[in-house]
């Protein structure tokens, strides 16, 4: 029989924020990795304004229409522009992994979003468009090398833009007994010639393929083995993470006239694009990349965690993302704004594979929290700018009891601002120094 609780004991328990200081402080329980916060740099030159012009049409995550973009981008360019990084040539090839929670994640609107712009450019952008990505095999026959100028199967054009919205269908067939596919898309991300040894003995030569991936985190973790990551299959993929950005009962899609006037501004952009080679950096992007940049994308090359596996190719994708906003300015020399742009999607991206492969059980709504006063940084929100993140449909104590939670661990603290009245109190996340001030001993 357990023993009757005394009345300071009941009050406590009915007190979210002692309740939960109480939980971290005995069972030293911290937070999961947080979902990744979005910075403003990396919405940059014009597919940075693609994004911010159909941002209030859609509920789409913003970083998800701007990877989604620049993939779809860098397919319909083609292999003219590169980089190069020592003796290896990098094509303009962005393939993003987009992770979202089913139903909330909305990647499906972000790709879509992307792509309208594309197929009101008028650069042939649907005739690349395909899915369904089943065998290496099929991936050659679909580019092709042809046999004779009369070969009506093969052609000359070796663009495709691939979108997988189930992922997880790709990553089960990958996995098959003698499958050829995740050996075609690591020859396929380099920009190598395809080939099988098969009766047929097909073959691609300079392929240019850009892949979009869809997937939940959860089917994510339940189809990754070990070996597909130390074989290189996965992290030829940019992670992403992706959720809802606002609720919008009737979306009205991108207005008419603005859609018409950035198409056709991309429409040029992507032909003055073509007529570029190599992209290389300017003095000030060297400096940069040398002194800081090159390591900070290296830093985890030697460790194991399964984060860094997914992450190996950091460097070099800043280096494409960077030459793709450089090719689409019609420049062919990167230059340190260029580098800072791809680098902040490159640091987003791994804060995305941490978040993806942490494996402790999470709460939506706290990530969610999480995620929003990392964007607002010093500024901070209120509790009713909290509780518009969800509609203002989360009951009192539950937005208690989460808020407690976030200021418990010490990583996020209330301050107050004046308002000329009552001081307003808000949320932001600690500083280093106070959040170890803060923190559960």
């Amino acid at each position: 029989m357990t023993n009757p609780l005394d009345a300071n004991t009941i009050l406590e328990n009915l007190d979210a924020n002692a309740t939960i200081a109480r939980l971290h402080r005995d069972l030293t329980i911290g937070l999961p990795a947080p979902a990744p916060a979005a910075s403003p740099a990396m919405f940059y030159g014009l597919p940075g304004e693609l994004v911010q012009a159909a941002d209030p049409s859609t509920e789409a995550d913003p970083v998800g229409v701007l990877v989604s973009a620049l993939s779809a981008c860098g397919a319909v360019i083609g292999p003219g522009p590169f980089v190069q990084i020592g003796n290896t040539r990098h094509p303009l090839l962005i393939w993003p992994l987009l992770f979202g929670r089913t139903g909330s994640g909305r990647k499906g609107q972000a790709t879509d979003t992307a792509e309208i712009f594309l197929h009101h450019a008028g650069i042939g952008y649907a005739d690349l468009c395909v899915t369904g990505l089943s065998s290496g095999e099929g991936l050659i026959e679909r580019i092709r090398d042809p046999d004779s100028p009369d070969d009506p199967g093969g052609t000359m054009d070796k663009r495709l833009s691939v979108t997988e919205p189930e992922f997880s269908t790709v990553m089960a067939r990958a996995k098959r007994e003698g499958s050829t596919l995740g050996t075609m898309l690591r020859q396929a991300w380099d920009g190598r010639t395809l080939a099988v040894l098969t009766r047929n003995a097909y073959r691609a030569s300079n392929p240019h393929i850009a892949i979009i991936g869809h997937i939940t985190p959860k089917e994510f973790r339940m189809r990754l083995a070990e070996a597909d990551m130390a074989g290189g299959s996965y992290n030829r993929f940019l992670p992403i993470y992706v959720e809802r950005s606002k609720r919008l009962p009737i979306p009205e899609g991108v207005a008419p006239d603005l859609l018409a006037g950035l198409s056709g501004k991309l429409h040029d952009a992507i032909k003055r694009a073509r007529q570029i080679k190599r992209i290389a950096l300017d003095e000030k992007a060297r400096a940069l990349w040398s002194t800081e940049l090159y390591e900070e994308f290296t830093a985890a090359d030697d460790e194991d965690h399964a984060w860094t596996e997914f992450t190996r190719r950091s460097a070099p994708y800043c280096l494409r993302i960077a030459a793709l906003y450089t090719a689409l300015e019609a420049r062919a020399h990167i230059t340190a704004a260029d580098l800072q742009a791809a680098a902040a999607l490159v640091r987003y991206s791994i804060a995305s594979a941490i978040f993806v492969l942490d494996k402790q059980m999470r709460d939506p709504k706290i990530d969610r929290i999480r995620r929003a006063l990392d964007q607002a940084a010093d500024a901070g929100l209120t509790r009713s700018e909290i509780s518009a993140l969800f509609s203002r449909n989360v009951p009192k104590q539950t937005l208690d009891e989460l808020l407690a939670s976030l200021t418990a661990t010490g990583q996020y603290e209330t301050f107050t601002t004046p308002t000329g009245g009552r001081p307003s109190v808000r949320y932001r996340r600690a500083s280093p120094d106070e959040e170890r001030r803060n923190k559960p001993s």
